[in-house]
């Protein structure tokens, strides 16, 4: 049994994220003894522009992906052209997020950055292995102890643990372990977006989606973990769902 991490989407505020990615997630696996292999892809773009997050013309830096020492990566511009054809198809159905589909771009990127990903991994991992996904612009929580949650996968037969925290009515897709297969299916479920996307393309929806079709056996992980923008701020929907900021400072926010 071997274990892989791969990181994928966009290395915005790793900066900011790189220290609970090395405490929660790596160190815990030093501990117990394991050299996991680290496969990372992303997407660059000159700038972050989001108003729905608050990004406004930030720049990036290329050069920030080093602080995850990756064994193997890759790194793409964020080309438009690279999803057009799968803007398209998504344009096809509603905007869910009421932004002029500006969200289900960014969820196109994210998709193919995964698909990428697995591209990149698949030759290498074997059934017997288990892969471990990972945003990097998450500022991870929780103590993520891979070992005991493969430990107790392997024991339910279960194919991919996601957290437990807001499903929008499907499967949260921040983070994930899986065994091979459901590495797969995880990371290919781009493939399944057309038959998903009756009622708009929605990130967690459309994992529940790939994972019942396929028949995977879902496990949930209580760990929690923060979006962090490019400017360092915190999701403030994030901090609200943990407890961490009121309803009414959200509200405000």
């Amino acid at each position: 049994m071997r274990i892989f991490l791969g990181f994928f989407g966009l290395t915005r505020s790793l900066r900011y994220t790189i220290y609970s990615i090395r405490a929660q997630i790596l160190m815990p696996l030093v501990e117990s003894g394991v050299a996991a292999t680290r496969y990372g892809h992303f997407h660059l773009p000159v700038t972050i522009r989001n108003s729905r997050s608050g990004e406004f013309d930030l720049p990036t830096d290329p050069n920030e992906v080093n602080l995850l020492e990756l064994q193997h990566c890759r790194v793409d511009a964020q080309d438009p052209g690279l999803i057009a054809e799968t803007l398209e198809i998504a344009r096809s159905y509603p905007d869910c997020y009421n932004d002029d589909y500006a969200s289900v771009r960014n969820i196109c990127f994210q998709l193919r950055s995964l698909n990428c990903l697995w591209d990149m991994m698949q030759m290498e991992v074997t059934e017997h292995d288990w892969v471990v996904f990972l945003r990097p612009d998450l500022l991870y929580l929780d103590r993520i102890d891979v070992l005991q949650i493969v430990a107790s996968m392997a024991k339910e037969g279960t194919d991919l643990a996601v957290p437990t925290w807001q499903d929008w009515g499907g499967l949260n897709d921040r983070f994930a372990v899986a065994t091979a297969r459901g590495a797969r299916v995880y990371a290919t479920r781009l493939g399944w977006l057309e038959a998903a996307a009756a009622d708009g393309v929605h990130a967690e929806t459309l994992l529940y989606f790939a994972a019942a079709v396929e028949q995977l056996r879902v496990a949930r992980l209580p760990a929690r973990a923060v979006r962090i923008r490019a400017n360092g701020h915190a999701a403030e929907n994030d901090l609200q769902c943990f407890g961490l900021l009121p309803v009414r400072e959200a509200a405000n926010a």
